[in-house]
This record gives structure tokens, sequence and C-alpha cells, in this order.
């Protein structure tokens, strides 16, 4: 009996049709696995300073909670802009500068933000929170009485980031996850936003070049011959997980 996949095996297909469609799958995961090691082994030989990723998760973590969507946003506007600037090619009609500026497709954080869902650049559900976390930083950027957002954090659409603790259940102990849904509200957001501003850091470096290298993004990013630089950030956000955990026993 041929070994085919269960859903190959389940196709109202010859044996012969079968056979070659499983060649064909097994020849592309191959590929693909040969490809993410390049991948990965090109990316290990640079070198990646997650320094000011330390700065602003130590922020998240310990700043006044009113702080907490302006730092975000702050640092998701110059990682969105570097991302764009590196990637975007320089030769572009009336200059790339004009691009950034005025009324440019670059020139806020909303507009950086739609233009990477638009073309996929980075995972939706990053691209989504980060407009959330925007949405909540523009009321607070136009109240001067800062008291009647009292407990944002427990309402939409802050209290609708994705629950980065539930995202990563089969490795919540490894990544010091385990104890975040006993938190009260704001100790939960600032555990998401670490982790919502790793993942964004992480992504914007990688997963622009991922796709120019016709690569599926997830492999080359998370699969198995993933970068050491995703170490490097997940041991950053478990640090201040950590941090942020101590300081509510």
């Amino acid at each position: 009996m041929p070994e085919w996949d269960e859903d190959i095996a389940a196709l109202n297909m010859s044996d012969v049709e079968k056979n070659g469609l499983q060649v064909y799958r097994n020849y592309t995961k191959a590929f693909e696995r040969e490809q993410a090691k390049k991948f990965a082994a090109e990316v290990d030989a640079e070198s990646h300073d997650v320094s000011r990723l330390d700065k602003v998760c130590l922020a998240i973590a310990s700043d006044d909670e009113r702080l907490i969507p302006v730092i975000a946003c702050a640092f998701a506007d110059e990682v969105l802009d570097e991302m764009y600037k590196r990637e975007i090619p320089k030769g572009i009609p009336g200059g790339r500068d004009s691009l950034f500026s005025g009324y440019g497709p670059f020139s806020s954080l909303s507009k950086r933000i739609q233009v990477a869902c638009a073309f996929e650049w980075m995972s939706e559900d990053i691209l989504k929170d980060m407009d959330s976390l925007r949405k909540v930083r523009n009321k607070f950027s136009h109240l001067w009485d800062h008291e009647s957002l009292s407990g944002y954090a427990d309402k939409a659409p802050t209290s609708d980031i994705t629950p980065i603790e539930t995202m990563f259940k089969d490795h919540e102990e490894r990544l010091l996850l385990s104890g975040v849904e006993k938190l009260d509200a704001v100790g939960r957001l600032r555990v998401r936003i670490i982790w919502l501003l790793g993942r964004l850091y992480y992504e914007a470096l990688l997963y622009p070049r991922a796709i120019k290298q016709r690569m599926n993004p997830y492999v080359a990013l998370y699969g198995e011959s993933r970068p050491e630089v995703l170490s490097r950030v997940a041991g950053v956000c478990s640090e201040y997980t950590r941090q942020v955990l101590q300081a509510k026993i």
C-alpha cells in the first residue's frame, strides 16, 4: 500500500495520480526545509541588536499604565518606518522620501499599518492589535482629563488585544506565560503588549524579506529552522513577563 498523506488518500483519484501528488508534496516540503535552513543561516550570520526591544519592554512593564499605549505606538511607528525604508527601493519616481512625508502612504502609523496589512507584510493579528492601541493612544492625546480613561485596560479595543498566554498555550511554562490569566487587566495588558512588540520587531525585521525570497514567512520565521534571533526576542519578552508577574505577587 503506497504511503499517502491522509488527505491525499481520501481523494477520489487513481493510485497513479495520488502517487504523483504525494511525490510533488514531498518535494515541495523538502525544498521549503532547505530554503528555510539557508534563510536562517543568512540571518544568523548578521548582527541583530535587541537592546532597543529590551528598553521598550522595560518601559511597558514598569511605567504608568496611561503611558503604555503611547510608548507602544511610538516604538511600532519607528519599527515600521525602518521596515519600509529598508524594503522599499530607492529608485521610486518622485523620490522615496515623498512616501514618508506629507500625505504619503507611509507618513503616519495608521497608514503604515494599513499598507502592511494590504500587502501581507506582517501577521494580521499583530497589525490589528497595533491599530487598536493606536486608537487608544489617540484618545489619550486628545483628552486633558486622563482620569476619564481610568479602567481602559478592561474595555474594548484594549481588552481585545490577542491573549498571548492562550496563543502559546503549549509553551506557557517555558515562556513564563503561566499565571498571566490571574493578573489584573493592566498586568495582562502589559504582558500582551510586551509580546506584541516583540513579535512586531521580529516580523518587521524578517517577514518582508522572506516574502521577497518567495518563501512561506511562517515556515521561514517560526518553522523548525527558524533564525536564532527569535530565541533572543522571546528571551527579552519572557524576562519582562517575569517582572510583571513578580510585581503582582
